[in-house]
Order: structure tokens, then C-alpha cells, then sequence
């Protein structure tokens, strides 16, 4: 889940920002989807190969850089990043495909319509592998700032109730006499 989540998020925010980054225009969308127009043409541009010029080609690359950081805070170093990688091209590649559907309502009447589809899949999961990069970094720190923040393991862990009864763990009730036992009284 929350590989899904992280891939949700870097799906909105990279869109967002390669949006902001090439000043892309408004299309006009239904309705209720004009309002997150910026996703899905951001989307729909993340999946266009830009070899338009260097700059361009930039901060397309710079885009998916910032996918990948994003991801890398969701997801655990290994195969994990990768899962994390692979939902952001699924998740790209449907949004994507809602904006082509809204912007060119004839593509299900198409003849290619399947080789058209499986090329827009194929597209965005390879894409998504260029986030991988900058996740795998990020995550492995996520993993080592969150292994220096857990708490030492006890060497002995002793309750004692007012009764006199002793245990060897951290029982929320004494079993001699019935009182709720508190953490703090250990």
C-alpha cells in the first residue's frame, strides 16, 4: 500500500512540476477534471520522449529525478524501490491515458487501438525506471535514519505490582490481585 501511495504522490508532484517547469498550456477538459488539468497533461508529457533540445531533454530527466526522491521516501531499498518505480509507470500511464482519452475521443474507435495502448503502457513503465536512480539513495538513508532512531533493546524487562507479584514482561493487568498495571511502574 503504501508503495501505491508513494507512487500516487510522485505521479501528482512530478506531473505538477514538469508542468510549472515547461509552462504547458491549459487543454480543455470536462468538466470536473479541468480541475486537475496540471496532472494530466504533466502526465501525458512525461510520456512524450522530448528530442526537442538539450534543455528540454533536461528538465524532463530532472522531472523523474524528482519522482524518484519522492518514491524513495515510500519505499525500502531493493526490489522494493522497484516496486515503488514500477506503480509510478502504471499509475503515469493511466492518467496519461485518461488525458488522450479526453482529448482525442475518437482513439477507441481506432484500428490500433490495442498496439496504441500497449505502447503507452510499455512507455511509462520503462520510463518510470528512470526514477530509480535518485530513489535507491534516498531510501537506503530513509532505512539508516530509521534504524539510529529505535530505541535500544531493554536488557531485562521486570514489572512489579504494589502486591508483591513479579513478572517478566509488561502485563496490562496483575494476575495475583487484579490491578491495572501502568507502564510507568515498572
Amino acid at each position: 500500500m503504501r508503495n501505491f501511495v508513494g507512487g500516487l504522490l510522485a505521479v501528482i508532484i512530478g506531473s505538477t512540476f514538469i508542468v510549472m517547469l515547461l509552462d504547458l498550456a491549459h487543454p480543455a477538459y470536462p468538466d470536473p477534471y479541468n480541475t486537475i488539468w496540471f496532472i494530466l497533461t504533466g502526465s501525458s508529457a512525461l510520456q512524450s520522449t522530448p528530442l526537442i533540445s538539450l534543455t528540454v531533454l533536461g528538465l524532463y530527466l530532472l522531472s523523474w529525478i524528482v519522482i524518484g526522491l519522492i518514491i524513495g521516501l515510500f519505499s525500502k531499498p531493493g526490489w522494493n524501490t522497484l516496486r515503488s518505480a514500477l506503480w509510478v509507470g502504471l499509475i503515469h500511464a493511466v492518467f496519461a491515458l485518461i488525458s488522450l482519452l479526453f482529448l482525442d475521443p475518437g482513439f477507441w474507435d481506432s484500428a490500433s487501438r490495442n498496439l496504441d495502448l500497449l505502447y503507452q503502457f510499455t512507455t511509462s513503465l520503462l520510463l518510470s525506471l528512470l526514477a530509480i536512480p535518485s530513489a535507491i539513495p534516498i531510501a537506503m538513508m530513509v532505512e539508516r535514519l530509521g534504524r539510529q532512531a529505535e530505541p535500544p533493546i531493554p536488557s531485562m524487562i521486570q514489572t512489579v505490582c504494589e502486591c508483591g507479584a513479579v513478572f517478566k514482561s509488561n502485563p496490562m493487568i496483575c494476575s495475583e490481585c487484579g490491578k491495572t498495571l501502568d507502564k510507568s511502574s515498572d
